[in-house]
């Protein structure tokens, strides 16, 4: 199965809607922005996404009130629907991490009139995608031989942290996780000192204290009071534009130590899940600060690990270049079911 490019031109809505009854409702739900699509699958197997919308979810006081607008914009009814959250899930129930939102699946059948409705951990849709994602949706972060016969690891840094993992088997098994709550494990001087920053802050820090688009944010913050500089940014778009312009300024420590901490963490999670087959790191941040990472000691960060070190030593890394992978994701796992 390949993914089409998910945009089509307003000039078919009207095919759009008298196909309504072959369309799902999908959506990728975080801690900052939602993303909504119609999607079915094309005469030759393919999924595809019509439609696709962003919405902040600031904007919104229930996820319910966001598909209610985007059905009633489009004036589109539909019978099934697969949603992924950043989030655990529990029964038929998603609490989300990082914003008071609590989504069912029950609910939403009865309220929108769904007959099949999925709701699922984001990390979960990601992996689910990415498993149906063409060889050109990643750029390569290791070279390594994939395994088809070992799990793989799926994470990336958002909003949160997300870790899931997939077991090999035809159909595949999504495992979700919430690895990004582990605690955070410097390895380095300067990692020690970040850590002891902000414990003195914090009641706990996890890995997504740090890895995540707020982590760098904190990180940046860590790093300008340890080395005695000036703190004047508190946006991570704006700590990355700063890392590429000046490479002695803190936002560029912060970034390349962030890269150092990624490749860390996601050899965490491999060994730890055993997922020795293929490590895939997914998320927009990861995407934004990549440009970095030859300059980081990720790779070395992923690979050592003392006298285990053997163990991700043909272990690729891939970066999902892909766009809407969740989405795509989302809509598989309803529409093989």
């Amino acid at each position: 199965m390949v993914l089409l490019k998910p945009e089509i031109g307003s000039e078919k809505s009207k095919s759009i809607r008298a196909s309504s009854s072959n369309l799902t409702l999908v959506g990728d739900v975080g801690g900052t922005n939602c993303r909504l699509a119609f999607a079915e699958r094309n005469p030759s197997g393919a999924v595809t996404l019509h439609r696709t919308e962003r919405y902040a979810v600031a904007d919104f006081d229930h996820f319910n009130d966001v598909v209610g607008h985007f059905l009633e914009t489009y004036d589109l009814h539909v019978n099934q629907a697969a949603f992924a959250f950043a989030g655990p899930k529990f029964d038929d129930e998603i609490r989300m991490t990082n914003l008071n939102w609590i989504v069912s699946e029950v609910e939403l059948s009865r309220k929108f009139g769904f007959d099949k409705v999925v709701v699922i951990n984001d990390f979960v849709a990601m992996a689910s995608g990415a498993m149906v994602t063409p060889e050109a949706g990643f750029d390569v972060l290791i070279h390594g031989d994939p395994d088809p016969l070992k799990p793989v690891i799926v994470l990336g840094p958002g909003t949160g942290l997300g870790v899931s993992c997939v077991l090999p088997g035809d159909p595949h098994h999504f495992v979700p996780t919430e690895g990004g709550h582990t605690a955070f494990s410097p390895r380095t001087e300067l990692e020690c000192e970040i850590l002891a920053y902000w414990s003195s802050r914090l009641s706990f820090v996890s890995a997504e204290t740090l890895l995540s688009g707020p982590g760098l944010v904190r990180l940046h913050e860590a790093i300008c009071a340890i080395q005695d500089r000036h703190c004047d940014l508190s946006l991570a778009a704006d700590i990355v534009a700063r890392a590429e312009l000046d490479t002695s300024s803190a936002a560029y420590v912060a970034v390349t130590e962030f890269c150092s901490m990624l490749g860390g963490f996601a050899g965490d999670a491999a060994v730890t899940q055993g997922a020795s087959g293929r490590a895939i790191i997914g998320g927009g941040v990861a995407r934004h600060i990549s440009k970095f990472i030859p300059q980081s000691n990720f790779v070395s960060r992923f690979k050592d690990r003392g006298s285990g070190s053997w163990y991700l030593q043909n272990t690729p890394v891939h970066l999902l270049k892909a766009n809407f992978v969740p989405l795509y994701g989302a809509a598989v796992m309803v529409l093989d079911q």
